[in-house]
């Protein structure tokens, strides 16, 4: 993985950016960007369940509880994780019951059409369409706050990962928190509303 940045790309875009840089190929097959994958999906579960860094960052299980207890709230997934491997890495924190339908990299190797994705099958389970006021991305990455900014959607940036807050902002955010223990009171006013 040296010289290949994954943070906010889909995982068939990395495993195109790995044929790429390591093997000088352009234009990968799609044949070679599957076995990429099936090969990192065959160590992804015991990886994640042995992995000592593998945490539920602050105060995310309080915002999903209280989030996916209002009627009026449908939590989807928008990830660049083809949706088996992002299963994997939801069980070992209990977290897939909160997740019903998503967007995922293995639907599109375009993080903004996953976005719409998700959006398009929370529609379906609602049956009807939401305006594009009420619906919510939220990343960790410049290339998250994008992908939802380019759906017309509404954008909060996480700051856990690799970028700060003025960061996400700089990229668009509609706004950005710390995380969801320090800004669990912003992020349900902003977003929440019954």
């Amino acid at each position: 993985m040296q010289d290949i940045h994954p943070h906010g790309k889909t995982d068939p875009a990395i495993a195109r950016e790995i044929l790429r840089v390591r093997l000088n190929k352009a234009a990968a097959e799609n044949g070679q960007i599957e076995a990429i994958l099936e090969t990192y999906l065959s160590f992804l579960k015991e990886e994640v369940q042995l992995s000592p860094n593998y945490r539920v960052l602050p105060g995310i299980l309080t915002v999903l509880q209280e989030s996916f207890s209002r009627k009026t709230v449908m939590l989807g997934l928008a990830t660049g994780n083809i949706e088996f491997g992002a299963r994997i890495k939801l069980e070992r924190g209990g977290l897939n019951s909160y997740f019903e339908f998503g967007g995922f990299g293995s639907d599109s190797e375009d993080r903004t059409e996953l976005v719409r994705k998700a959006a398009g099958k929370a529609a379906t389970r609602c049956g009807k369409p939401f305006s594009t006021s009420d619906i919510y991305v939220i990343g960790d990455t410049p290339l998250d706050i994008d992908a939802g900014k380019r759906a017309g959607f509404n954008t909060v940036g996480v700051a856990t990962g690799s970028y700060s807050i003025e960061e996400l902002v700089d990229s668009g955010a509609t706004f950005a928190i710390q995380d969801f223990e320090q800004g669990r009171d912003q992020f349900l006013q902003s977003t929440l509303s019954d």
